[in-house]
Parts: structure tokens; C-alpha cells; sequence
């Protein structure tokens, strides 16, 4: 089994990757596949351009076998839908998509392009972020999809959509805005993210401003 792990990563960092390297091995899936947004309807325009969010992807993941890139999002270009990734991979794949996404981002789930369709289509992965909580996500889907079933169980259906799986195992306290911040201080990001990642922002001297 395949998982979809979307977001700006602008830049990728080491929670990401961790994190990403937890999920495969504590839910077994043969791979996970980094799709990078072009551009994320519900934020701001990403900080860095796409190519170079891009760049800095491949050289976080070169060494691991078990993780993939798909640029479909960069070459489609304007706003980066969620459904109709989804709906590219449903006919790629022999098993329902599985998307992971972060607790902040999921509970905006409500807001996406045709929601209602898209929890029919896929099952997801939530990380647990920052001072997030399971019942954070529970009071969500009562309240704003009844129809998604909440899991904390290691096996992911591949057969049956609409199930919320909630990854609380780590929590590692870094994120894409906070490295941003520093940056722009002129402050250190070493062992925020991989030093071949730390290295390209200075040379591109991103998000100085």
C-alpha cells in the first residue's frame, strides 16, 4: 500500500521525514509518495518557488528507498486540489488512496474543494501536531462528517474509503513557519532540516524576506 503525503513543504524539514519514516513502518506501506502543492488554495503563496521546494524534496529523500516524489501538483500549476490528486491516483492504484495530512490542515477539511466527495473517495492519515488531540479530530467528524469512521488501528482498509486513522506515536515540535522566522533573523535552522537543505537556502538566500 501506497501513501500520499501532500503539503507546501516550504521547506521540508526533519519532522517531516521522521515522521513520514514512522507512519511506513508502524502502518506497513510499501511507500510513500511527497506531493508537493504548487499552490495550497487555503495559505498564503508559498515562501520559496515550486521548483525550489522541489529541490530541496529530492535531496531530503535521495537516500531512502521507501520514499517518492510525484511533481504532478508543480507541472498542473495554479491552485493544488486534494480531489482531483486523488482522483489521478484511484485510477493508478489497486487499492483505495490512503492521504496523510496534518491535524491543523485536516480540520480544515470541511473548506477543500468537494469534500463531501472526496471522503468517499480516499482514507486518511492524521498526524497529531503541536497541542493537537484525538478528541480534537473526533468532536470534528461528529460535528462536520458523520459519515468518515475514526480509527487509531494499525490496518488501513484497501478496500472501503471514508476512514480517519489518527498517528500519535511521536511528535516532533519543528515546523516549515518557525524555520521561515529564523531564516529571515539570520538565525541557525542547523538540525531543523537536512544540512544538504540548510546549505540550498543559503546559497538561494530563501526567504530572506
Amino acid at each position: 500500500m501506497i501513501g500520499l503525503y501532500g503539503g507546501s513543504f516550504d521547506p521540508v524539514h526533519i519532522g517531516h521525514l521522521r515522521i513520514a519514516e514512522d507512519i511506513r513502518e508502524y502502518y506497513r506501506l510499501d511507500r510513500i509518495i511527497f506531493v508537493p502543492a504548487y499552490h495550497s488554495p487555503l495559505k498564503r503563496k508559498s515562501r520559496a518557488s515550486a521548483e525550489d521546494r522541489l529541490h530541496m524534496l529530492k535531496v531530503s529523500i535521495q537516500d531512502n528507498p521507501f520514499f517518492d516524489i510525484d511533481d504532478l501538483e508543480i507541472i498542473r500549476k495554479g491552485k493544488s486540489y486534494t480531489i482531483d490528486t486523488i482522483k489521478h491516483y484511484t485510477q493508478l492504484l489497486d487499492h483505495i488512496p490512503v492521504f496523510i495530512v496534518g491535524t491543523d490542515a485536516f480540520l480544515t477539511l470541511h473548506k477543500w474543494k468537494k469534500s463531501e466527495d472526496l471522503v468517499g473517495m480516499t482514507n486518511f492519515i492524521v498526524i497529531g501536531r503541536g497541542k493537537d488531540k484525538k478528541e480534537e479530530v473526533v468532536n470534528y467528524l461528529k460535528y462536520r462528517f458523520p459519515m468518515l469512521k475514526f480509527s487509531t488501528g494499525k490496518k488501513i482498509s484497501s478496500e472501503h474509503p471514508s476512514h480517519v486513522y489518527f498517528f500519535d506515536s511521536r511528535r516532533i515540535d519543528v515546523s516549515s513557519t518557525e524555520i521561515r522566522r529564523r531564516v529571515k533573523a539570520g538565525k541557525s535552522i542547523k538540525y531543523l532540516v537536512l544540512p544538504e537543505v540548510e546549505k540550498y537556502i543559503l546559497l538561494k538566500k530563501l526567504y530572506r524576506s
